[in-house]
């Protein structure tokens, strides 16, 4: 519900807007066709923009993020769903960066798993989490599945998800880390903005 109360504003915004300058050119009656191509160019544009924002908000709108005494659950939809058991952990921890100026507030965050072989590359799910880095600390893997935290969900919930990892897996977790901003690189910016946790 967050997210749609933050992404559909903005979304309606561009929809209306796209047609503007359109109705405007029509209205003149005389318009060259500078002003015909600057207006079709604009609803190409913002158009397309808020038809591509309405879809992610539409096909994301049942992701979430939870833990229980099984595993970390990473739900796309009732039907399309995956777990990760803790017992087929050997880290657990959360890496974080400033976005901008430290004194902002503003921070990016992805839930670190580390399992103790190879990570699941066959689930169709869990494929698009998988990341090559430096392990977090000696013994742990440097391929693992890397969840990124939408900004929103850092800001009100990022204590409560570190709690709450910690609290189902306690022998697992080696900590929160900070990391220079980008060190998701195209994992966050693709999907931090559409995800949402619970």
């Amino acid at each position: 519900m967050r997210r749609l109360r933050t992404g559909l504003p903005g979304t309606l915004i561009a929809l209306c807007l796209a047609p503007l300058p359109l109705v405007v050119t029509a209205a003149k009656g005389g318009a060259g066709v500078g002003q015909w191509i600057f207006a079709g160019v604009w609803l190409l544009f913002l158009g397309g923009l808020g038809v591509l924002m309405a879809y992610v908000l539409w096909t994301r709108r049942g992701t979430l993020l939870a833990f229980d005494a099984y595993g970390v659950w990473w739900r796309h939809s009732r039907e399309r769903q995956a777990v990760v058991p803790w017992q087929s952990l050997a880290g657990v921890g959360l890496y974080w960066a400033y976005k901008g100026n430290a004194r902002a507030g503003q921070k990016v965050m992805s839930l670190e798993l580390c399992p103790y072989g190879d990570v699941d590359d066959a689930d169709p799910l869990l494929k698009p989490l998988v990341v090559r880095d430096q392990p977090p600390r000696p013994g742990l893997s440097d391929r693992r599945y890397r969840i990124a935290i939408p900004m929103f969900a850092s800001r009100r919930w990022g204590r409560e998800l570190a709690a709450a990892a910690y609290a189902r897996a306690p022998q697992l977790w080696f900590g929160e880390h900070e990391r220079p901003y980008g060190y998701m690189g195209l994992l966050s910016s693709a999907r931090s903005a559409r995800d949402q946790v619970r």
